[in-house]
């Protein structure tokens, strides 16, 4: 075998063990971060520890919140009606069926040296075998709070964060209709409807504007939940005196989408519109800049 070969054959070995020493440490790595993390994970203190649960309410004393899963979806016991942001109570349900403590206390005193004889907030849930189990929150611990589980007799701290989960403002829960995006690129036409008459702008110019008031929509301030007959009227929101906008637009797939809005009465300050989305319930109420720059453009002389 001539020299050359022979360095040939020398450096492709080399490279192997590169290869193989690399592969090796890389597994080597991966194998001693699962370990971190299994370690991690076993070193957690749990106040609870449920695999799934159906029901939870809380309390601080004068307000009380509880939601149940019906079907696979949850729903505010006060008003089943109401549609839930799943995402958010789904959220708190995790938080609640797997509380993570910041530490155990050893020989803890008695209940009401951490005020969990009168607690701040009250927890309850019912897991799938139907248990319900309650945990009560305490006076803070400095960054944290003292919390126990029914009568297990151990004190824990718990995160002040956990507290975020407890909401009791159901504006923070609903979930609101959609605006799709809809801007001058994308929107196509906008046909109005009004007291009997039907105006449909496809200029360019002009849907631009309207695309003004489309892109600015925004559905947040909820006055009614869901609105029956009689006061839809009262909004202005009933077939004999609403207005309608149907938006034409594209979507991101440049698919041909349509949005349409009634609008209803202005409230009694007249800065602010009722308005509402096809197919839903939900009454809100928008400036009446926005409403107008929906439905109107500017008159323009010869």
């Amino acid at each position: 075998m001539d020299r050359k070969k022979k360095k040939t054959i020398i450096l492709l070995a080399m490279i192997l063990l590169l290869v193989v020493a690399n592969g090796a440490a890389s597994a080597w790595n991966d194998k001693s971060e699962k370990k971190k993390e299994k370690e991690a994970e076993a070193s957690k203190i749990y106040l609870t520890d449920a695999s799934d649960i159906t029901a939870y309410s809380y309390s601080d004393g004068s307000q009380n919140m509880s939601f149940a899963k019906v079907d696979d979806t949850w729903e505010y016991d006060e008003d089943n009606e109401i549609p839930m942001n799943q995402d958010t109570v789904q959220s708190t349900a995790d938080a609640i069926r797997q509380m993570e403590a910041v530490r155990e206390l050893e020989n803890p005193d008695q209940l009401s040296d951490y005020g969990l004889d009168k607690p701040s907030y009250t927890i309850q849930f019912q897991d799938n075998d139907g248990v319900t189990t309650e945990i009560l929150i305490g006076n803070g611990a400095g960054e944290n709070y003292y919390a126990t589980v029914e009568d297990s007799g151990k004190v824990y701290t718990i995160s002040s964060d956990f507290q975020n989960h407890l909401q009791f403002d159901l504006t923070n829960l609903v979930q609101y209709d959609t605006v799709p995006s809809i801007g001058s690129g994308n929107l196509k036409s906008v046909a109005i409807a009004e007291n009997g008459t039907d105006t449909v702008y496809e200029d360019d110019d002009q849907v631009g504007e309207l695309a003004g008031g489309f892109g600015t929509l925004s559905l947040t301030d909820c006055v009614n939940y869901h609105a029956s007959a009689e006061q839809l009227a009262e909004y202005g929101l009933d077939e004999s005196q609403r207005i309608t906008a149907k938006a034409v637009y594209t979507d991101s797939s440049d698919k041909e989408q349509t949005f349409t809005v009634y609008l209803g009465k202005t409230d009694d300050a007249g800065e602010n519109r009722y308005v509402m989305v096809e197919g839903s319930d939900m009454v809100y109420r928008i400036s009446e800049t926005v409403a107008q720059n929906m439905i109107s453009i500017e008159e323009t002389g010869e």
